[in-house]
């Protein structure tokens, strides 16, 4: 990514950059990703909670992120602002979870003890009016851990078919859509520096329309529903 390094720092700038991203294609959705890269390792997973009328379904039919996460990881904590959320978990078995908002004066001590090699944000940024800033905290707080970020992508083959027939379908708690290079360039306000861009679906498909929809995204993966970047904090070690 160093031919793109100068304009996300913004120390070069162009108003019409022809931007190809190197984007790592997986066939496998979004979780089965996220679940085999925590594998063994000691996880935080930010922004837990999913929709709370949802924990309790997708709990039951193995579709909760966090579930999954918790059973892959060697240690996986989740932390979410709605403490409604936190008590639905809880209600359902799940104790490695907690209420924190990561910008409180205990939040980094917290984080500190809980020592992450993996900082987990799955879906998260596009909800926030400020997402470099929330990034940038857990840097701050986690230097040493390896972040994860994924996001919903704008230029995915799917939002374009959409809006062929002039139709947006939103997540209406959004405040943003993300493009590879857009997503990068929060990464780099937040002090990040990504080591590898991918793309995939965002869930399984066993119908024929799904099916070609992943090879199409797999044959150009800026298509993909989901990006996901790994990175760590500028000039941190590189393990």
């Amino acid at each position: 990514m160093k031919q793109i390094d100068s304009f996300l720092t913004g120390e070069s700038f162009s108003d019409d950059l022809p931007y190809r991203p190197q984007i790592i294609s997986h066939y496998e959705p979004r979780g089965d990703v996220l679940v085999q890269w925590v594998a063994g390792r000691r996880v935080l997973h930010v922004g837990f909670a999913d929709h709370v009328p949802l924990i309790a379904s997708r709990v039951a039919d193995g579709s909760w992120l966090h579930a999954r996460l918790t059973a892959s990881a060697a240690a996986c904590l989740g932390i979410d602002i709605n403490a409604q959320a936190v008590t639905t978990a809880r209600s359902l078995g799940f104790e490695n979870v907690c209420e924190l908002d990561i910008f409180s004066p205990p939040a980094a001590a917290m984080l500190v003890e809980f020592k992450p090699d993996l900082v987990l944000v799955p879906d998260v940024i596009e909800h926030l009016p400020d997402p470099a800033a929330f990034l940038r905290r857990l840097a701050q707080c986690l230097p040493h851990a390896e972040f994860v970020v994924t996001v919903p992508n704008a230029l995915s083959l799917r939002n374009a078919v959409q809006a062929l027939g002039g139709v947006e379908r939103i997540n209406t708690d959004h405040r943003a859509w993300f493009s590879a290079f857009t997503l990068l360039k929060v990464l780099a306000d937040a002090g990040l520096q990504p080591q590898s861009l991918h793309g995939c679906a965002v869930s399984a498909s066993g119908a024929l329309k799904g099916r070609l929809l992943r090879a199409l995204t797999h044959w150009n993966p800026i298509w993909s529903d989901v990006l996901l970047v790994r990175a760590k904090l500028l000039g941190s070690d590189s393990k």
